[in-house]
């Protein structure tokens, strides 16, 4: 899928990054139509996902997902 990446290294990398401060939202693509999605709960990693375009469910852990990140300026 365009842009995700296994799961293990995706987790991995976002642990690192919520420890440093940054708020992380994990992102993946629907199995059932292609849309992008990111999950609203930062620092939290589903192993599954619906979409709400077409409702289907996708495996996120077995299709691999990316992240997002937010940091706040000071």
């Amino acid at each position: 899928m365009a842009n995700d990446y296994p799961w293990e290294e995706v987790t991995a990398a976002a642990s690192q990054l919520a420890a440093a401060g940054y708020n992380v939202h994990q992102k993946f693509t629907c199995a059932g139509c292609g849309q992008r999605l990111t999950m609203e709960e930062p620092n939290q990693f589903y192993e599954q996902g619906s979409c709400d375009k077409c409702d289907a469910v996708t495996d996120i852990k077995k299709q691999g997902c990316n992240y997002l990140l937010h940091k706040a300026l000071r």
